[in-house]
């Protein structure tokens, strides 16, 4: 009766350590698929973000004022190029640039390790000087074949 009573015991400690491990795995999947919801929704949030931050220069004329506003409040975004008349501010560059009617496209972005100064937009002596009032045509820049936007570029308006 004693070794009965302890292979009893044995399988119904086997039994519950199982059914333990079940839950522990069960709840382990379930959390998996939150993550992966959560980290979809983030991504996706971001994206919409970043578009309606950059909406005002989506194909739009703007004064050099405004340019310089916007190289000065993206200039530390590590998500953002900045190309003015094909220097590029901030801490992202780009390759491959083509012009589309209302934006640019990239092939490749990459950490910019030689950043123009921000320094001279707002000095008249400096060749980076941008005039407060001279217009200038902002175009969106889209890494080619999704419509991320990762930057803006800008180019002085013909009169």
């Amino acid at each position: 009766m004693d070794n009965a009573q302890k292979a009893i015991m044995v399988g119904v400690g086997l039994f519950i350590t199982i059914i333990i491990i079940a839950a522990v795995m069960l709840i382990t999947g379930m959390g998996q698929e939150l993550i992966t919801g959560g980290q979809t929704q983030v991504s996706n949030i971001s994206a919409s973000l970043q578009a309606q931050l950059t909406s005002d220069f989506d194909n739009s004329t703007i004064t050099g004022a405004q340019v310089v506003s916007a190289i000065k409040r993206y200039y530390q975004d590590e998500n953002m190029i900045l190309n003015l008349n094909g220097k590029e501010y901030g801490k992202i560059s780009a390759t491959g640039y083509t012009s589309n009617s209302s934006y640019y496209t990239v092939d490749k972005v990459a950490t910019n390790n030689n950043p123009t100064s921000i320094g001279g937009l707002s000095s008249p002596t400096d060749a980076n000087y941008v005039p407060s009032t001279r217009k200038y045509n902002a175009k969106l820049i889209k890494i080619s074949g999704t419509d991320n936007v990762v930057g803006i570029y800008f180019t002085p308006a013909s009169n």
